[in-house]
């Protein structure tokens, strides 16, 4: 077994550290707690499963080092499941629709879940670092998602319900095709979110 932050064995203050996990609720997990999976389709890749539905959650969603040549050739959601890909750092080349997106540090791309999502890593050698999710979509007649990319250097940043000490920034369009939003939220020291 691996992790991502390749540490193994007996760790210090292990009982201080230690994931919480609350089932249909929430998820904290350590570095320590990352664990790197095999998953079909991902092709020289580090794969930590962070949600998924045996946790209770409506979603799926990843962190994917993404090493060398590796990347996703085979497809990644689609036939009904919408897919969102942020690059943590690095630079990877994503395709959907027959079109390729270079993102960078801080861009995404949001795939409809009529399309799939396929990447490559594009870094000159180097890893790059993914925050990858899945979810099925729920479909609302007369409305249809399309692609959305972007980068987050080039969102504004704005007061989260009123509260200046927490930021957000908003990837997906507030619109009524989309059935989730994704954002970036940011706490100031001392600041916190109204709920779980």
């Amino acid at each position: 077994m691996s992790y991502l932050n390749h540490n193994q064995g007996y760790r210090e203050g292990l009982l201080e550290t230690r994931s919480v996990i609350k089932k249909d609720n929430y998820a904290v997990i350590t570095p320590d707690g990352l664990v790197n999976n095999v998953v079909p389709g991902f092709e020289d890749c580090d794969v930590t499963i962070l949600g998924s539905p045996r946790l209770g959650a409506r979603f799926v969603d990843y962190l994917v080092t993404v090493k060398n040549q590796g990347g996703n050739k085979t497809g990644f959601a689609g036939d009904g499941i919408q897919s969102f890909v942020y690059v943590e750092y690095g630079k990877i080349n994503a395709f959907a629709d027959g079109k390729k997106y270079e993102l960078t540090k801080g861009g995404f791309l949001y795939v409809p879940p009529h399309l799939q999502l396929t990447f490559d890593n594009n870094n000159n050698g180097e890893d790059s670092r993914l925050f990858l999710y899945k979810k099925r979509y729920q479909p609302l007649k007369g409305y249809t998602p399309e692609i959305v990319t972007g980068n987050v250097n080039n969102i504004k940043q704005e007061a989260y319900e009123g509260m200046k000490e927490v930021l957000i920034q908003d990837l997906l369009p507030k619109e009524i095709a989309y059935d989730m939003n994704i954002h970036i939220l940011s706490f100031e020291p001392g600041a916190s979110h109204g709920y779980i």
